[in-house]
């Protein structure tokens, strides 16, 4: 059975810390695909600074270059909000005969009950839950057993805790006050300062 990997989120911008994690996912559930899906826009937060969904998908094709990683432009082509039910249930149409493993964060997970459809979309895929060290491990498990009891198949990807935020890298490729390539990927730094993205 093929096993497809699913990553989704704004993306803004791709960084090492996802670029990371996606390889992590990758190897620890030895996926034969792994999909991007660089979100247009998501339910739960507002896109931040002066970046265009194009941009954040371009950035994800130049980070997430490596092994049989594809970037999907299924939610950017979409002008309403996007719900990973409804992604997920697209994917789920080209991979009819194969596993998908979806990867969240475990500050989201926090939220699933007030995801759309989320019973829905745990009958789907594989949660995939990534959480970084030092986080409540115990609540984390907690959650997971409540949510296995649903009938729901929920692993754990321990992920080591990147040093910096999107929201810091933001501010920091506006004033151009850090050395910026030990965050970010040298294309993905090389397309942000031709197109001047976060300048604004």
């Amino acid at each position: 059975m093929e096993k497809i990997g699913i990553f989704g989120g704004t993306f803004n911008p791709v960084h090492k810390g996802h670029e990371i994690a996606a390889l992590r996912f990758y190897d620890r559930f030895k996926l034969d695909k792994l999909l991007i899906v660089p979100a247009n826009i998501p339910p739960h937060k507002q896109i931040a600074g002066q970046v265009t969904a194009r941009q954040r998908f371009e950035m994800c094709e130049l980070g997430f270059n490596k092994k049989n990683m594809s970037v999907l432009d299924l939610e950017i082509k979409k002008d309403s909000v996007s719900y990973s039910f409804d992604t997920v249930a697209e994917i789920k149409k080209n991979y009819k005969n194969g596993k998908l493993y979806f990867l969240v964060g475990s500050d989201m997970l926090l939220y699933l009950e007030n995801w759309y459809k989320y019973q829905e979309l745990l009958k789907l895929c594989a949660f995939v839950v990534a959480y970084r060290n030092g986080q409540d491990r115990d609540g984390i498990l907690e959650l997971r057993d409540k949510l296995i009891k649903m009938g729901a198949e929920i692993e754990l990807l321990e992920n080591e805790p990147f040093e910096i935020s999107s929201t810091e890298l933001r501010e920091h490729i506006k004033n151009n006050n850090i050395e910026l390539d030990k965050y970010i990927s040298r294309k993905v730094l090389e397309y942000i300062k031709e197109k001047k993205v976060y300048e604004k």
